[in-house]
């Protein structure tokens, strides 16, 4: 991996670098996924609602991950698409994980649990630790906020 002098590493945009890094890691987890017939926003619904065994509506789904996720209701479509596909089950409203999906949920946990740790290779748990926490810091002096489930 190429990299600067600490001198330079101090006059680098932290803008520029922490978009790099999230448009390269959700390009990477999205390949993985990909593989498993998933779009990312699918991904999230699914283990939304397998962590929910006695249903949840499609405006449930969509609120709770707009605290977090910029969708503008890209998740309304995709959720559908997993009733479609049979891997959400639909009953009167409440949708739960099918067999089909939860067998499709464990197999794609199996490769993103490998892709994040491609991710996390050469980082310490401290160095992860002290990353998050510095980005969220420069959030908030700029006076927004940030939160993750």
């Amino acid at each position: 991996m190429e990299t600067y002098s600490d001198d330079r590493i101090l006059e680098q945009p932290i803008g520029y670098w922490a978009s790099m890094a999230g448009r390269a890691v959700v390009t990477y987890i999205r390949a993985t996924l990909e593989r498993h017939g998933l779009t990312q926003p699918q991904w999230w619904t699914l283990n939304y609602a397998a962590d929910r065994p006695d249903g949840v509506t499609v405006d449930e789904v969509v609120e709770y991950h707009r605290g977090f996720v910029d969708t503008d209701d890209a998740l309304r479509p995709d959720t559908l698409a997993l009733v479609a596909t049979g891997l959400l089950l639909d009953q009167d409203g409440a949708l739960t994980v099918s067999p089909a999906g939860q067998r499709r949920r464990e197999e794609t946990w199996t490769d993103i649990r490998a892709t994040l740790a491609t991710i996390r290779e050469g980082v310490t748990d401290a160095e992860y630790i002290t990353t998050i926490r510095t980005l969220q810091q420069m959030i908030d002096n700029v006076g927004e906020t940030a939160w993750h489930a």
